[in-house]
């Protein structure tokens, strides 16, 4: 049969697809190299006949050698990953399997280690490509579990039959088997897809990690593109990685403000001491959650506030931003455009904001979380600092700023090369802002200067080797590197350095600028190699204000350049967004927002529905009742119910001819088409067993067609020849495979004229 003989084809690609999906969940692109060619080869030689088979001793060597490898991975390299190492050792008994001359039994193996090995990726990943390729499986399985049962089957009735008969499995019926295992597979998916989104819905992801949670591949277990700590001078190079940190929507008033052309700056940390020694900025105890941090509990509804608005500000309108955080942070660190107001998430119960305005989540774990948060445009450039800061008593203490008082951290002192450059940039300004401290345009205007300065005056580069180690970083980097350059943090830690030198309290804030944009799904895509690093200076009567001295080219740079193919890579990654966020992150909050909207939108339907009817009625009553609409409106509603009884009359004949036909009870099971002209086509054998149910002679539902003509010995002669002929023009049709032609149907019809003259009074 032909179904039976792609059953080969079928299993190859099964197990195909369970080493991609494998090879694809451990990102081990050289095991998908291999296992691909090693498939190909043995389908080659071993299925198609092009080879000898290979020895059985040399496939129990391979096992040996795999099991062996198992053996030095999990024992001699100490492999903390057990899934894994199971997989490579599933993988490797595939591959020598696939050598082998199979049996039965050999196949059903394969198709038990592919199950195996899909089921270990499915614990190692939770992309959305593998999700794909998972449903693909799960898809092609049912089907070959249905086709290679039928192939065991099948083999064992041939065997026990004699070779003569085995002519049996006609070639009619091969369309009946695969319509029937069609029918099954459809069947067995429709409610098995029921079944797993009902257990999906009602059995939402717990917060808890499972036993197996230790065993997952996590790759690269840090972010390098963001850090709480800023050390300069360590790294000679900086290497840019495409890294997915987080998709992030921007909305206003429920309309997407996002484009390609605006790069909104995402904060996730604020760094105001410097250390001489490390040569590191780090938080202060300002950024240190402490006994007087502010928890915020998000309680039921997951809400917390951060700042209240007055009306006023309110009215400014606020920036939603959606944030899907691909990795939370050693430091639990949340980003968000400053200042933030208000924060909602369904993944952490609880957010921290600490003295200097960052974000922590409450979370304990490292991992996914998703949430939301409000941006005010009425507070920036005012980012909630001290109305009045003291200035420094002397530039080797910095005073950082905080809603719960002053604190003094001490600081490393500004290199006197720096602060002597700070001086010569500044000109003028700089002894005009030493006479007026409180000075709001002097402070700004100086603070431009320094800005413009470095932006215009030094390269930006990624390599950073220093010139002099025996000085500080930055001020080697501002003396030496005017045409090597440097990245963002030595432009943001001059500026800062700059600013603390003419009295200006200043900070590092480090977090995320811009990044790709999605104009499928309408994110920013924010990459590992978006990390970027800016100042905050305080301006008097302003409040904390965002400087950026990175040179301009630095900012799009590391844009993803667009291409022919950038729509879809935008789809694929909008497709990976909705699945982390819908399917990987479902939650009991998302399971009663689902029940919650499904419960209205039945209550709505049916309310819709009613206001129809009557609405319905209450058009015809008035139509009925208008006496400008003559007679007409007696004839017309005669013709709709006359319609309305033959419509009814023939779905009752339908219903009852498909219950009582006996044409319909044997080609039930048939391809649909098949059905349908068969049905017409043997028409005549139902009105041969109503004429004769009419006689007496009523046909068991046991017999066949011949059998139950054999039962007519008491009619007359002329009677019993017609309907054997009949009978056998029946079987011609149904299993013959005869073509009914005019003459034959000319025939057909002149036999059942002739039984219906000899049985007077039965005519239908």
């Amino acid at each position: 049969m032909a179904f039976l003989r792609r059953f080969p084809l079928l299993a190859y690609l099964l197990v195909l697809l369970s080493l991609i999906g494998f090879a694809y969940a451990c990102e081990n692109f050289t095991l998908l190299g291999v296992a691909v060619l090693l498939t190909g080869l043995s389908w080659f030689f071993i299925e198609n006949g092009n080879g000898p088979p290979v020895p059985r001793w040399v496939i129990n060597s391979a096992v040996l050698f795999v099991s062996l490898i198992l053996f030095w991975e999990l024992v001699i390299q100490r492999q903390s990953n057990l899934i894994l190492a199971l997989g490579h050792f599933i993988t490797g008994l595939i591959l020598c399997k696939l050598f082998e001359t199979k049996s039965n039994r050999d196949w059903g193996q394969l198709l038990v280690l592919s199950l195996l090995l899909i089921l270990s990726s499915a614990i190692l990943t939770t992309s959305a490509v593998f999700a794909m390729i998972l449903v693909a499986y799960l898809a092609l399985g049912l089907y070959l579990s249905l086709v290679f049962h039928l192939r065991v089957e099948t083999q064992r009735a041939m065997v026990q039959r004699a070779a003569a008969d085995r002519g049996m499995l006609m070639a009619s019926n091969d369309l009946v088997i695969g319509a029937s295992i069609r029918r099954i597979f459809w069947g067995s998916a429709v409610v098995l897809f029921v079944f797993a989104a009902l257990v999906f819905v009602l059995f939402p992801r717990g917060g808890v990690p499972g036993m197996l949670a230790n065993w997952r591949l996590h790759g690269n277990g840090s972010q390098t593109g963001f850090s709480n700590r800023v050390a300069l001078g360590q790294m000679g190079e900086l290497h840019q990685s495409n890294a997915v940190v987080a998709e992030i929507t921007l909305l206003t008033n429920g309309k997407n403000i996002g484009n390609e052309g605006y790069q909104p700056y995402f904060a996730g940390s604020t760094l105001d001491v410097y250390s001489r020694r490390s040569h590191e900025w780090m938080r202060s105890s300002g950024g240190v959650p402490s006994p007087k941090t502010l928890l915020l509990d998000a309680g039921n509804n997951h809400t917390a506030i951060l700042y209240h608005l007055t009306a006023a500000q309110r009215k400014a309108g606020e920036i939603e931003q959606i944030v899907h955080l691909n990795r939370l942070g050693s430091d639990n660190n949340l980003f968000a455009m400053p200042p933030a107001i208000k924060i909602e998430s369904s993944s952490t119960t609880s957010v921290m904001r600490l003295p200097d305005g960052s974000i922590i989540s409450g979370a304990s774990r490292s991992g996914e979380i998703d949430y939301k948060v409000w941006s005010s445009p009425a507070l920036a450039p005012s980012l909630l600092g001290p109305k009045h800061p003291s200035l420094f008593p002397s530039f080797s203490m910095y005073q950082p700023f905080s809603p719960s008082g002053l604190i003094e951290v001490a600081s490393a002192p500004i290199p006197k090369a720096v602060a002597a450059m700070a001086v010569r940039v500044g000109g003028p300004l700089f002894s005009r802002l030493a006479k007026h401290p409180d000075s709001t345009a002097a402070a700004k205007l100086l603070c431009q200067r320094f800005e413009t300065y470095l932006q215009s005056h030094y390269n930006y580069s990624f390599t950073m080797t220093p010139v002099d180690p025996n000085i500080d970083p930055t001020e080697d980097f501002l003396l030496h590197k005017q045409k090597i350059g440097g990245y963002c943090e030595y432009f943001a830690s001059a500026m800062v350095m700059f600013c603390r030198a003419a009295g200006i309290p200043a900070r590092m804030v480090v977090g995320y600028h811009g990044g790709d944009f999605n104009s499928v799904g309408g994110y920013y895509v924010v990459r590992q190699k978006f990390a970027h690093a800016w100042v905050q200076a305080y301006i008097p009567h302003v409040g904390w204000t965002r400087f950026d001295p990175s040179p301009a080219a630095a900012l799009t740079t590391v844009e993803t350049p667009r291409t022919w193919y950038s729509k879809m890579t935008d789809f694929f990654q909008w497709v990976r967004l909705q699945w982390l966020q819908n399917i990987v992150a479902f939650n009991a909050a998302m399971r009663k927002s689902i029940i919650h909207a499904s419960v209205l939108a039945v209550k709505h339907g049916f309310e819709a529905t009613v206001i129809w009817l009557r609405a319905i009625v209450s058009a015809v009553r008035h139509w009925m009742m208008n006496p400008k609409s003559g007679h007409y409106r007696l004839f017309i509603a005669g013709m709709v119910l006359f319609l309305a009884a033959g419509m009814t009359f023939w779905l009752v004949r339908t219903w009852h001819w498909r219950r009582t036909s006996v044409v319909a009870k044997m080609v039930r099971g048939l391809d649909a088409k098949l059905q349908r002209k068969l049905s017409r086509e043997l028409a005549f054998f139902d009105r041969l067993v109503r004429l004769l149910a009419k006689r007496g002679v009523n046909r068991d539902p046991a017999h066949t067609p011949l059998e139950f003509v054999t039962q007519i010995s008491h009619l007359p002669q002329t009677v019993r020849n017609e309907a054997r002929t009949l009978v056998t023009y029946f079987y011609d049709i149904r299993y013959g495979n005869q073509v009914v032609t005019p003459e034959l149907s000319n025939r057909i019809q002149a036999s059942m004229k002739i039984i219906e003259k000899e049985i007077p009074n039965l005519r239908l």
